[in-house]
């Protein structure tokens, strides 16, 4: 398992992208979107001071565990949302989390030692 830590700052969203898809030695774009989202729900809804993410690519299967010190927040007690009845009704934003559950195989969730740790793992 490889780590890294990134500032809370929309701007490393390339750098952990990069280090991922070396680790996994392809772009993928399942994965691109699970580290998109929740990347970036972490630095606008956090207020963490870091974010570490462990990779583990072992038997085609990506393990990916995000790591904060913000706000306690399990996001797979989010409920999922409403389906607009016409495009008119659709509103922007909202979707990352759902997104994120849909795409991957297993997601897990617990808070220590005042942290969050997220566990994401996708087939690919």
């Amino acid at each position: 398992m490889n780590t890294i830590t990134l500032k809370p700052e929309i701007t490393e969203l390339y750098t952990l992208t990069e280090f991922i898809t070396n680790e996994i030695g392809e772009k993928n774009f399942q994965i691109n979107l699970i580290i998109e989202e929740t990347f970036v729900n972490i630095v606008n809804y956090s207020k963490t001071e870091f974010i570490t993410v462990n990779v583990e690519f072992e038997n085609n299967t990506v393990t990916l565990e995000f790591v904060d010190n913000g706000f306690e927040f399990n996001p797979l007690l989010k409920e999922n949302p409403t389906a607009p009845n016409t495009i008119d009704e659709a509103e922007v934003g909202g979707l990352g989390i759902f997104l994120t559950k849909e795409i991957a195989d297993e997601l897990d969730y617990h808070y220590e030692n005042g942290e969050n740790h997220l566990k994401i793992t996708k087939n690919v």
